[in-house]
């Protein structure tokens, strides 16, 4: 069992401990993701170094707008973005992926680690933060924390990336070694809890959330419906993410073919192979889009999707985009996953195709203005604030 977390009214302690977030997604991706909106949240009342996955000379190939921004981010580290908050890029020399006999060893990691923190130690000098907590991100970063032997370590574990193909063959020692390492331990689902509390006890569960306010702004009078969406006369089922391994292709596939005057639009990075689908008539891939733009998007879907399969990856996620999707609105049909049990009453929750494609219909034909209120005033319980003051209280608890 892992451990509860009893919120209590604490006055705002003076002299906080400052905090390194070890490592995060790019701060000017298409996406904001939880350390996005957690670096924020914090840089209220503690300084905050918040620090991307770093590059490496493989990036420059597939990832190019990416790695050429690091690049240059990485001369100027660390950026002043706002008050409390900086931004730090590094790089890595060797990719490390693959088979454990090759880049995928861990002395590559150990290599990489050792060339970020000859940088990192300096700028953590210069920015002068007060006893930084180190609130890692990316079990990479565990070959770093010897710079912090006197610092509280948290990891905050969002996926079980050791089901990754893509994750180098030894990630899932190193992760192991960084969960006895750490002082806490929060995932963001109760099934990721359960797989990982057997390698550090003092573990807690906080799931995902989203920026409320933004995606309530959906249903604005002022937020007009994107041209791309606008031209579209039949139903469009939406999707936004990256367009990625757990995708579920063939119920795309099979509800486009049965559904055909209907448009299946996907926004997001695409990260997978996409050739059983690119060439069907009605399904559309429009790219990543600018986050503030995204209530545009959402405003034109009819129903809003996640037919992820189910895998143990999928099974221990939280997905942002279920809170971002209720908030807006819109009607949702998503794969039935554990952390979205309690929503059965909110959403059409699904485990198989034949149920999927029934959803769609029913989410389609059957919606209503009660049911779009009842999402939206649900949604005002998944705040990210909500969820960071339970972190925060974790952080006291522990410290």
């Amino acid at each position: 069992m892992h451990n509860k977390i009893v919120l209590k009214k604490n006055k705002l302690k003076k002299n906080k401990n400052d905090i390194i977030i070890l490592y995060g997604p790019p701060w000017y991706g298409a996406s904001q993701m939880s350390k996005h909106h957690f670096a924020k949240f914090q840089s209220i009342n503690r300084n905050v170094l918040y620090i991307e996955a770093p590059i490496n000379p493989l990036s420059l190939i597939t990832r190019t707008k990416i790695a050429l921004s690091s690049l240059k981010a990485f001369l100027i580290r660390p950026n002043k973005v706002q008050d409390k908050l900086w931004i730090a890029s590094y790089f890595y020399l060797l990719p490390y992926r693959g088979s454990k006999f090759f880049f995928g060893a861990r002395w590559v990691n150990k290599l990489n680690q050792w060339f970020v923190g000859k940088f990192l130690f300096k700028d953590v000098q210069k920015l002068k933060l007060n006893n930084p907590i180190i609130f890692v991100g990316g079990a990479h970063g565990y070959d770093l924390l010897h710079l912090f032997k006197e610092n509280f370590i948290i990891y905050h574990c969002s996926d079980d990336y050791t089901f990754v193909p893509s994750f180098p063959d030894t990630f899932s020692n190193l992760e192991q070694d960084l969960f006895k390492k750490c002082n806490v331990v929060i995932t963001t689902a109760e099934e990721l809890t359960n797989a990982k509390s057997h390698f550090n006890s003092n573990i807690f569960t906080v799931p995902n959330g989203a920026d409320i306010e933004f995606f309530l702004s959906t249903q604005n009078d002022d937020i007009l419906i994107d041209n791309q969406i606008k031209k579209f006369d039949s139903p469009v089922i939406g999707y936004i993410g990256s367009v990625f391994d757990w995708l579920n292709k063939p119920w795309i596939k099979k509800a486009a073919e049965k559904y055909r005057d209907w448009n299946f639009v996907f926004i997001g990075p695409i990260e997978t192979d996409i050739l059983e689908l690119e060439n069907i008539q009605n399904i559309h891939f429009f790219g990543p889009r600018e986050y503030k733009s995204l209530p545009k998007y959402l405003k034109g879907f009819s129903v809003a999707t996640i037919p992820f399969i189910f895998n143990k990856v999928t099974l221990r996620a939280s997905p942002i985009k279920f809170y971002e999707y209720l908030a807006s609105g819109i009607p949702i049909v998503s794969s039935n996953l554990p952390d979205l049990k309690f929503f059965k009453n909110f959403a059409f929750l699904v485990d198989d195709y034949d149920s999927y494609e029934k959803a769609l219909y029913d989410a389609v034909h059957n919606d209503n203005s009660d049911f779009k209120k009842k999402r939206m005033q649900i949604s005002k319980k998944y705040s990210w604030d909500s969820r960071f003051k339970i972190i925060d209280q974790i952080i006291d608890d522990n410290l």
